[in-house]
């Protein structure tokens, strides 16, 4: 995420890929965090309970990746799957290949492949976007304030996340990252007006 945008899955993609009897299922989906690629392993280990090897391999930022082999030689699978999802750029998604063994041990290189498909194949059924680091802001305003703050995020392409209409008003905001700093300068400037 070297620039302001990055590429991320807004939709599920699924592959099967067969190789020497064994089959290898791929799951990609957007994440948030690790506790949803947790979650997406429990559920499909749910759906194939019958199944040898769970690898996965996900990136939510750059600093935030992992890649697991789940009992496959070291780098035959989760590396792979790491490196599909990096090739096609993209961040807040993870990917898991279910190995139902077929009899046939394919040694390391047929394992790469075959997982790297997997990977590649999924990714390549879901749908994904470029967007932008966004930014949650909570403030607490008076109404006058909050007229001002609305017309304020139009301008600065924001949205309304959650807003609580009281005495005054709890008003929760996302906003581009890069926008977030500027459209609380203007908003604090237009307060002092009021």
């Amino acid at each position: 995420m070297s620039d302001d945008r990055y590429k991320r899955l807004t939709s599920e993609g699924t592959s099967v890929y067969r190789e020497k009897g064994s089959k290898f299922y791929g799951y990609a989906f957007p994440v948030d965090s690790f506790d949803d690629v947790e979650h997406a392993i429990n559920t499909i280990r749910g759906a194939h309970s019958k199944a040898r090897h769970f690898c996965y391999a996900y990136r939510v930022t750059e600093d935030d990746w992992r890649a697991n082999d789940d009992g496959e030689p070291r780098h035959s699978a989760g590396t792979p799957i790491l490196r599909q999802i990096q090739s096609a750029d993209l961040y807040e998604t993870a990917v898991v290949v279910v190995r139902y063994f077929g009899g046939t041990k394919l040694g390391v290189s047929g394992l790469i492949n075959a997982y790297g498909t997997a990977a590649t194949e999924a990714l390549g059924q879901a749908k994904n976007e470029w967007t932008f680091p966004t930014k949650i802001m909570r403030y607490t305003l008076s109404y006058p304030a909050y007229n001002n703050a609305l017309q304020l995020l139009n301008q600065f392409d924001g949205e309304v996340k959650n807003q609580e209409m009281g005495e005054h008003v709890n008003l929760t905001i996302r906003i581009r990252a890069t926008q977030a700093h500027h459209f609380d300068n203007a908003l604090t400037n237009n307060l002092h007006k009021l």
